[in-house]
């Protein structure tokens, strides 16, 4: 269980005495769905639940989801990570005018990064535990993106080329 999480179901006992502490599964539910919200997401979207309830009974993490929706917009517009590393690698190079490779070798370099880099750095056990982004966010935390070059001399030459 995370913090986030702890602290959501300690506000939801707070508001709602009769609430019992989830299930396992449902707390890992939970859990995912809290991962991107800092507390104060979190605060907000049980109050605006709180608002708009009329049942008078503790959220599931269903209906839950909506109200933390709003603030995960917020959340993008701070991001400042490329959709695609590969497109804006390439896109750098070629406007550094030292593109000497074709957009496959830019997306399994990238690939070599995210599923053998990373992997490296955090371990077998955290590394299946994460999603694509995370090991994208955990590269660029790293720097594993900083020396590309060598990436793509590495990734050409296990194919067979240059």
């Amino acid at each position: 269980m995370s913090e986030k999480s702890d602290y959501l179901f300690l506000s939801i006992k707070q508001l709602y005495p009769a609430f019992a502490k989830p299930a396992a599964l449902d707390m890992e539910i939970w859990a995912e769905m809290l991962e991107p919200f800092d507390e104060e997401d979190i605060k907000s979207a049980l109050k605006d639940y709180r608002r708009s309830d009329m049942t008078g009974q503790a959220p599931k993490p269903g209906t839950f989801r909506n109200y933390l929706a709003p603030y995960k917009r917020e959340l993008r517009e701070v991001d400042d990570l490329p959709w695609s590393p590969e497109s804006y690698l390439m896109e750098q190079d070629i406007k550094a005018g030292r593109c000497k490779y074709f957009f496959p070798d830019y997306a399994s370099g990238v690939q070599y990064i995210l599923n053998v880099l990373v992997k490296k750095e955090v371990g077998e056990k955290m590394f299946r535990k994460m999603t694509s982004g995370m090991k994208y966010r955990t590269a660029v935390d790293y720097g594993m993106f900083a020396d590309f070059d060598k990436i793509l001399e590495i990734v050409t030459k296990s194919k067979g080329r240059f």
